[in-house]
Formats: structure tokens, C-alpha cells, sequence
């Protein structure tokens, strides 16, 4: 299983990266929304997108994958380090 993990926290990248790869999956991460928008993201089995990015936010990138019909059945997990509703 091949899982993209896109979160502009290079520590967090590295340590999701890090344990997904311990359990046997194939991870790729990306820094930005752009960054991971340049990538052949009908290849990926799982994104883990962080929510509160730079220029794009991750629900921005969400309603593009959702959009195109050769990534919209890609499940997504919307990840971040906020610790409240607002």
C-alpha cells in the first residue's frame, strides 16, 4: 500500500513517514498541497492531509482530488495538531 502523507511540519512528515514504514507501507510525503498536487496521485492508496496549510489548505486539496475522477476514490485522513474547534 502506497500512502502519501502531506503536512508543511517536515518533523511531522518524517515521523508519520517514519512509523507507517515500520508497518510495511510505502510512504511518500510532500511539504505543501502544491507539492503533493505535482505528484501522480492516482498512485496512492491513502493521503494523510494535514488541514491548516501555507497558500492552499488541505480541504482545498481535498475538493481537487475529489474532483477529478482518476483521484476522487482515493480515501483521504485529514490530520493537525490543533487541540480544539476553533
Amino acid at each position: 500500500m502506497k500512502i502519501l502523507v502531506v503536512d508543511d511540519e517536515q518533523d511531522l512528515c518524517e515521523i508519520l513517514q517514519y512509523n507507517l514504514e515500520n508497518e510495511g507501507f510505502e510512504v511518500i510525503t510532500a511539504n505543501s498541497a502544491e507539492e503533493a498536487l505535482a505528484l501522480p496521485l492516482a498512485n496512492f492508496s491513502l493521503i494523510l492531509l494535514d488541514v491548516m496549510m501555507g497558500e492552499m489548505s488541505g480541504f482545498q486539496m481535498a475538493r481537487l482530488i475529489r474532483d477529478n475522477p482518476l483521484t476522487a476514490h482515493i480515501p483521504i485522513i485529514f490530520i493537525t495538531a490543533l487541540d480544539n474547534e476553533d
